[in-house]
C-alpha cells in the first residue's frame, strides 16, 4: 500500500482519528515506535494491528483523489495480461486493468509514489486512469492471473528431462506443486501414491480438487525432496513423520506443516498451508452477525472467564479465537498464547509452540504461561483432563482463557467438558460462554442467478419462500458456482437463569431447551438465514451440519 510521506504522517493519524478508526492513545504509542524504528507510520500501525490495511488506503487514496476498488472486483483484459511482465508489476505496483476509449485504466498499491507512477507512465503509452488496491488485493491479482503452478506443473513433466531415467527434475516439480496449492488458496496439498500414479489433490474451501498427477517412478524422489526440506529422515519409511518447511511464493514467506505417513503403495504426504496472512481477520469478516460480534468483542474485554469456540477440524476455530484476540486491548494488557503450531503472528502477543517431543506440550506450556503474569491467555486446543483443569483454573484466578474444543455443537461443550473431569460446579463458575461453527462456501458473484428452491428445500427452510441465489458456474469459480468461504455459527451464553443447571450439571437436551427459551440460535437457523439472504445454498449448510443420525424420511428412503 502507499507509505505516506515524511510530511504526511501526522495527518495520516489526525485523519484515522478523525474517522473513529485510531484512538489518540494508539497513535502517541505508533509515533513512539517510530522514532525507535524509523518506518512509515502507516505500516507502522498496520503492524501493531492499531487498523487495518484497507483503512490505511482509504484514508491514502482519498487523500489522492484516486477511488479505492477490490481486487476480486477487477477482471483485467486477457490481451493485456498476456503481455505483461510479472517482474513489472513487482517492482511498480501496478496491474493494467482495461483499455477503453484511448484510457488505460490501471491499479496501483502505491500511486502517491512519483517514481513508480512515472515508471507505469514510460512503460504505457496510454493516458492513465489511476485506481488504488491494497498490496493484499494486487497479491490476489498477481496469483490470479500471473501464477503459472498448474501450467508450470504439467509443462515440466512434458519436457524430454522428466522422461529421462536420471535427469527428473524434482526440485523443480516439487516447488512447482506447493505453489501451485498457494496460488489456488488451498489450505492443504495431498500426494497420495497409487499403483500407477500418485494423485494430486487440494483441498480447496473445504473440497477435494484434483492437480497435475504425478508419474509413479519418481514419487520417492518428491517425497525425499519434501522430507529434505522439512528436515526429516530421508531413510526413514515404516513410521509416520511430522515436521515443517518454510517456502517463497512471490516473494512472500509461507510455512507448511508436514505430515507422512506409511500406506500400502509408499508414503502418503499431507501438507497444510498456513496462511499468516489471516491472522489479520476481524470478526466482521467471518460471517457472524452483528449481535454475535458485540458480545464476542464484550468476551474480549471481560477481565477473567473461559470462552471456548468448537468445531470439527478445519472449521476456522483458530481464525475465530485470533479475529476475537485482535479484540482486545494488548497495549494495557499482556496478551499470551500456547499453540501447536503458531499458525498467525499477532503484534503486541507473546507466542509459544509446544513441542510434545521435549516434554512441551499445552499442559506444561500453560503452567510455564501462568508465571508469566498474563491477562489474557489462548490455549491453542483442550484435548485433555489436566489442560481442561489448569484452563478453568486459570479461568477463575483472573485470566481471560481463550481456548477450541471438538464438539459438534455450543451446548455440547458442557458434557464434554464433564467428560473430562471438570465438575459441573467449576463450569457454572467460570464458563462464559462458548461459539460453535462450521464453514461454508459462498455463491460465486460473477455468476449467481435467481434459484426456485425444491419442495424438499422449502421445507427445510420452514416454508419460507426466500429470493434464493445458486452460481451457474464460471471461469471465476472453476464452473463450482461456489467461491470463498464464511462460518454459520451459534453462539451459547449461559444466563442467570440457567446457573442451577450447570451447576448440578444438567444433560444437554435440558440446557438446550432452556437456551432457546432465552433466545439461543442454532447453527442450522443461522445458515437458514444466511440462504435467504442469498450467501450460500442449502445443499451447502446442509453438507456441512447434518446430524450423524438419520432423519426419518432418510431411513424411509434405505
Amino acid at each position: 500500500m502507499s507509505q505516506p510521506s515524511a510530511g504526511t504522517r501526522v495527518r495520516l493519524g489526525d485523519a484515522l482519528i478523525a474517522k473513529g478508526i485510531l484512538t489518540e492513545e494508539r497513535l502517541a504509542v505508533a509515533l513512539a515506535e517510530q522514532k525507535r524504528h524509523h518506518r512509515p507510520l502507516g505500516e507502522i500501525i498496520v503492524s501493531l494491528g492499531f487498523v487495518r490495511p484497507e483503512q490505511v488506503a482509504s484514508i491514502m487514496a482519498e487523500s489522492l483523489g484516486v477511488p479505492l476498488v477490490r481486487g476480486r472486483d477487477l477482471e483485467p483484459d486477457p490481451v493485456l495480461v498476456g503481455a505483461l511482465d510479472p517482474g513489472f508489476v513487482r517492482s511498480t505496483g501496478a496491474f493494467p486493468i482495461k483499455l477503453e476509449e484511448g484510457q488505460l485504466r490501471i491499479a496501483m498499491t502505491d500511486p502517491g509514489a512519483p517514481q513508480k507512477t512515472a515508471d507505469v507512465r514510460r512503460h504505457f503509452p496510454y493516458p492513465l486512469v489511476i485506481e488504488m488496491v491494497t498490496e493484499e488485493d494486487m497479491a490476489l491479482l498477481v496469483r490470479k492471473y500471473l501464477s503459472d503452478g498448474a501450467g508450470q506443473v504439467a509443462s515440466l513433466l512434458s519436457t524430454p528431462e522428466a522422461e529421462a531415467v536420471d535427469g527428473f527434475p524434482v526440485e523443480k516439480i516439487t516447488m512447482a506443486l506447493l505453489v501451485d496449492g498457494v496460488h489456488r488458496g488451498a489450505t492443504d496439498v495431498h500426494l497420495e501414491p497409487e499403483e500407477k500414479i500418485t494423485r494430486v489433490r487440494y483441498r480447496i474451501d473445504g473440497v477435494m480438487q484434483g492437480g497435475e498427477n504425478l508419474p509413479r517412478p519418481h514419487t520417492e524422489a518428491i517425497i525425499s525432496r519434501i522430507k529434505i526440506l522439512s528436515h526429516l529422515d530421508i531413510a526413514e519409511r515404516r513410521r509416520p513423520q511430522d515436521g515443517r518447511m518454510r517456502i517463497f511464493v512471490d516473494e512472500h514467506p509461507v510455512d507448511l506443516r508436514v505430515s507422512i505417513m506409511p500406506c500400502s503403495h509408499g508414503e502418503n504426504v499431507v501438507l497444510r498451508i498456513l496462511d499468516r496472512s489471516a491472522g489479520g481477520v476481524r470478526l466482521g469478516a467471518l460471517g457472524v452477525g452483528l449481535g454475535a460480534q458485540t458480545m464476542l468483542k464484550r468476551v474480549a474485554e471481560r477481565p477473567h472467564g473461559l470462552f471456548l469456540v468448537t468445531g470439527p477440524t478445519g472449521s476456522g476455530k483458530t481464525t475465530t479465537l485470533y479475529a476475537m484476540l485482535s479484540e482486545v486491548d494488548a497495549v494495557h494488557r499482556n496478551v499470551a498464547t500456547i499453540e501447536d503450531p503458531v499458525e498467525y503472528e499477532m503484534p503486541l502477543v507473546r507466542q509459544s509452540q509446544v513441542e510434545p517431543a521435549a516434554g512441551f506440550g499445552f499442559q506444561a506450556g500453560l503452567r510455564a504461561l501462568l508465571r508469566q503474569d498474563p491477562d489474557v491467555i489462548l490455549v491453542g486446543e483442550i484435548r485433555d483432563r489436566e489442560t481442561a483443569d489448569m484452563a478453568i483454573k486459570a479461568s477463575m484466578t483472573g485470566h481471560l482463557v481463550l481456548s477450541t474444543l471438538h464438539t459438534n455443537d455450543a451446548i455440547g461443550a458442557i458434557p464434554r467438558l464433564s467428560d473430562l473431569g471438570i465438575p459441573p460446579y467449576l463450569v457454572e463458575d467460570s464458563l462464559i460462554g462458548v461459539l460453535a461453527q462450521r464453514l461454508v462456501r459462498k455463491i460465486c458473484e460473477n455468476c449467481a442467478a435467481p434459484y426456485e428452491l425444491t419442495a424438499e428445500e422449502l421445507r427445510w427452510m420452514d416454508g419460507e419462500v426466500p429470493e434464493a441465489r445458486r452460481g451457474a458456474g464460471c471461469d471465476h469459480c472453476d464452473q463450482s458456482g461456489l467461491s470463498g468461504r464464511t462460518a454459520i455459527s451459534e453462539l451459547f451464553l449461559p444466563s442467570d437463569e440457567m446457573a442451577d443447571a450447570l451447576r448440578v450439571g444438567a444433560d444437554a437436551e435440558t440446557l438446550r431447551r432452556m437456551a432457546l427459551e432465552t433466545g439461543f440460535r442454532t447453527m442450522n437457523m443461522d445458515g437458514r438465514h444466511k440462504v435467504r439472504l442469498g450467501v450460500t445454498t442449502v445443499d451447502e449448510v446442509q453438507r456441512v451440519n447434518r446430524s450423524h443420525r438419520l432423519t426419518p424420511e432418510e431411513r424411509a428412503n434405505l
